[in-house]
């Protein structure tokens, strides 16, 4: 009995194996991609928009970038925004003002009375300027870098944590 009961324990543990395994493949995977887009000099729209909406948990980590990019469309549609990345590859660099702009609508921030007239990349860097979000020399059309996207988001979830 002692034999029967070992060898069930074991289907039993193996079978667990081999459902959780694909699970566990596909978290490595989205970790080792996150680390890749982190570590690029500069990042792509398809890449910041995978950041800021995977920060804000709107997208799944298997997602791809056009999904990412098809989200902040949705986003930016339903705050009534103008869809400013329809007509961008996504391939294309990304700027600081592009970034802010993404995180904006993913996290759901209201902005200040300019951005609420003119929701855009600019008024979005400034909101991230006044929130201290963004810190250091910046400007609208400024590169984006891996490292300084990770310190964005960083910031904005404590920022988000210290609220509530």
């Amino acid at each position: 009995m002692l034999t029967y009961m070992s060898a069930r324990v074991k289907l039993t543990a193996l079978v667990v194996l081999l459902t959780l395994l694909p699970a566990g493949i596909m978290l490595g995977q989205s970790a080792d991609r996150i680390d890749t887009i982190l570590e690029s000099p500069v990042l792509s729209i398809g890449d910041a928009a995978y950041l800021a909406t995977l920060s804000a948990g709107v997208i799944d980590p298997q997602q791809d970038a056009a999904a990412a990019v098809g989200m902040l469309r949705a986003l930016a549609a339903g705050a009534e925004h103008r869809d400013r990345y329809a007509d961008r590859d996504l391939e294309s660099d990304a700027t600081l003002g592009d970034f802010s702009y993404m995180l904006m609508l993913s996290h759901d921030l209201s902005g200040g009375f300019w951005y609420g007239f003119f929701p855009g990349p600019r008024y979005a860097l400034r909101e991230m300027r006044w929130r201290r979000i963004v810190a250091g020399q910046n400007y609208a059309l400024q590169p984006l870098d891996g490292e300084r996207a990770l310190r964005m988001i960083t910031r904005i979830l404590e920022t988000m944590e210290d609220r509530g």
